[in-house]
Parts: structure tokens; sequence; C-alpha cells
């Protein structure tokens, strides 16, 4: 029997315990993956090389088995305001929380802005939430997430760090979810990849991601998995799997700035670049429980077409080291809109490039966030 590469299932479940692999099923397949996922081993191998009478090599030693999984999928909403996306498991064990996002309605703010990340406290209700997004005098909605109770109509909200007040206007709504970095309890995961006849299983698997927008294209977002080898079966092909039927929005009609200019960029580029690492079991049987996040070093870049240094001066701020707000915003359906913010990106390099000879800024920046108490350098909003 033939077996044809483009037929091929990923499934994945968050695991109750870490290490421990769970049973699939055709629930957690739910995933469209974009072009051929494929799995990597990489088991250590231990060379025997005795001196004796002979040249003759002997057999290498299988050690600890580690593996990956490498695909890509579309950035696409669950098409419900409160309902997660099915990738949202995947980002979760890349070192992200998703969040219940919430929105009220505002009056005038004074001794603005919101500072994003701060918290904010009802004068009346007492109830407190954390701001998501920068929030200046003349914007009328405020996100936030809850932390205790419920805001109330009529009442003045007021920032802890940076003394902005506001008289709501109306009592909270629900407004999608808020994915943010997360440093601790990340979850692990157990996936397979069913090719056609034979499943590869993986277990205690924890990834990073990097997102991809292109104008005119949906965005992608590319995972990198590993984790530790837990067997490859003959396995048919999972049946009754639900594919949500929801259609990615291109990014078209967006609204785009970087320090509060509005630059004109064909792409741009988001790499949560985690570093993985092994967390070695002695008494496992594949010699690892499963690899964790030890690191994340954010890293960003975008090809804006180049302006009047009175416009924007890419060398002064990157000769500077200034911390600029970056902002994207696209889509146009509740439950299917995004907006990426990151509150302070830094560039760290900036080159000529063009684009049928139109001069570009090819800029790299880094992703950068607060002293204390950090895990805010990226909110990715699905609105």
């Amino acid at each position: 029997m033939s077996m044809l590469i483009r037929k091929r299932q990923l499934a994945a479940k968050i695991e109750a315990v870490e290490g421990t692999a769970e049973a699939l099923a055709a629930i957690d397949a739910g995933l469209l993956v974009n072009f051929t996922p494929k799995a990597n081993y990489d088991p250590q191998m231990y060379q025997r090389n005795p001196v004796r009478s002979s040249l003759t090599k002997m057999g290498k030693l299988t050690g600890k088995r580690s593996a990956g999984l490498d695909f890509s999928i579309e950035l696409k909403g669950s098409g419900s305001l409160t309902q997660e996306p099915e990738w949202a498991k995947l980002i979760k064990s890349c070192g992200f929380a998703i969040n219940d996002l919430k929105k009220i309605t505002i009056g005038a703010i004074t001794s603005g802005p919101f500072q994003h990340g701060e918290t904010i406290t009802g004068g009346t209700s007492l109830a407190t939430g954390r701001v998501v997004i920068e929030t200046a005098d003349g914007t009328t909605t405020l996100y936030f997430v809850e932390i205790t109770g419920t805001f109330e109509n009529g009442e003045v909200l007021t920032g802890e760090t940076s003394g902005a007040t506001a008289t709501t206007g109306s009592v909270p709504s629900d407004a999608g979810h808020e994915i943010k970095p997360i440093s601790s309890s990340v979850p692990s995961l157990t996936m397979g990849l069913y090719e056609d006849g034979i499943r590869k299983l993986l277990k205690g698997c924890r990834g990073t991601a990097k997102f991809n927008f292109m104008i005119g294209e949906p965005a992608t977002v590319d995972f990198g998995f590993r984790g530790v080898e837990a067997g490859v079966s003959d396995l048919p092909l999972l049946t009754g799997i639900s594919y949500d039927d929801v259609v990615p929005p291109v990014l078209l009609n967006a609204v785009m700035s970087c320090d509060g200019v509005s630059l004109n960029l064909g792409e741009l580029n988001v790499d949560i670049a985690n570093t993985l690492a092994p967390k070695d079991k002695i008494d496992d049987a594949k010699g690892i429980l499963s690899f964790m996040i030890t690191e994340r070093d954010t890293q960003g870049s975008f090809n804006p077409e180049m302006v009047l240094v009175a416009t924007h001066d890419f060398y002064d701020k990157w000769f500077s080291n200034t911390p600029m707000v970056l902002d994207l915003a696209y889509g146009t359906v509740d439950g299917n809109k995004f907006r990426i913010y990151a509150p302070k990106i830094i560039y760290n390099k900036i080159d000529d490039a063009d684009r049928d000879g139109i001069q570009l800024a090819q800029t790299a920046f880094d992703v950068t966030g607060s002293m204390e108490p950090g895990d805010d350098e990226l909110a990715i909003l699905l609105l």
C-alpha cells in the first residue's frame, strides 16, 4: 500500500500530568494545518568505540529520545467572542495565557493615559481590572481583563500607576480574548501526527511560535514543538473530525502605526523565539520527562516604505534606543478580528531595501516590556 504524504492529521491535547501521554481522539484533531506537518526525531546516540585489534566500529546505543513537530496554521478566530479558537491549546504550550477580554465605555480621561498592564479600580464597586492597551483621552472604549468584582455604569475608574481617571458610561461586555506571555505554569501537550496509516506520538511537548503578517494574505503562525518520542504505531486516520469553517481574515484595510505614525508596510513578523530545553528524568524509559521553556527572546521585523526624518526618524530612534508602541489591527467580523500590540519595541537594525523600485526601511526590532511585573511585551487580541 502506498501512503500519501498529503493525507495527514495533527491531534493535540493538554496533558493532565506533565509528560504523561493523553489518549487522542477525533475531538483533539480539529486543527487545519498548512503545508505538510513533519515529525523530527533526534535521539541521543552513544558511540561505542573500545580499543582492540580491529578498527571495525561497533554499533551506537540509543539514549534519551527527543522528537519535534513543525507545522504552520492560518491565524483565525473561532467566530465567537466567548469561544477560544482550536489553536489556543498550541499557543498556551508556547508560553502564553488566554484571558477573557472585557470592554467598557468611558468618558474623558484626566491625568492619563491609562497604562497598558496597570490595575484600575472602580470608585463605587471597588472592582479591579488590568488595562489592555494604553488608552488616552479621546478613546471611548477601555479594554481590560477582570481581576475582582464587576465594574458599574457611572462610577469613576482610577489607574493605580498612572493616576488616570475616567467615568464609565456602560457596564462591561465581552470583547473577545487576550493572549499574553507568561513565565511559569506553561502546560505541556501530547501530540500525534497521523500519516495515512501510521501515528507518530510525542508527549511532554512545549514549543515556540512565529507570527507572519503579509499584506493581501491571511496571517500564519509557524509552530516548532519539542517533546519526547512516545511510540510509532500502525493506526488509521481519525474519522469524525469536526473542522471549524471560519475563514481567516485577509490582511487588508488594516490600521497600523509605530510610535503613533502610520507606516506603509508589506509584511510584519514577530518571532517569540523560545528556548526549549529537555527536562531529564533518570527513572524514565525515554530519559526525558518533557521539554521546558527556559528563555524567550522575542524579536520582530517589518519593511515599511522609507519616509522623511520629519515624519519618522528611523535612524535616530535606532541610535537612541527609543522604545515605541507598535499597533496593528485588522479584520471586520466579531470573533475573527485581530489586534497585535507591543508597548515597547526597540529598533536593532535598519537596512536599505526596495520593492519594485520603492525604497524601504528593512527594520528589525526587539520586543520588550516592563522590568516589573514583566510578561507584558506583547498582547494579541482576538476581537
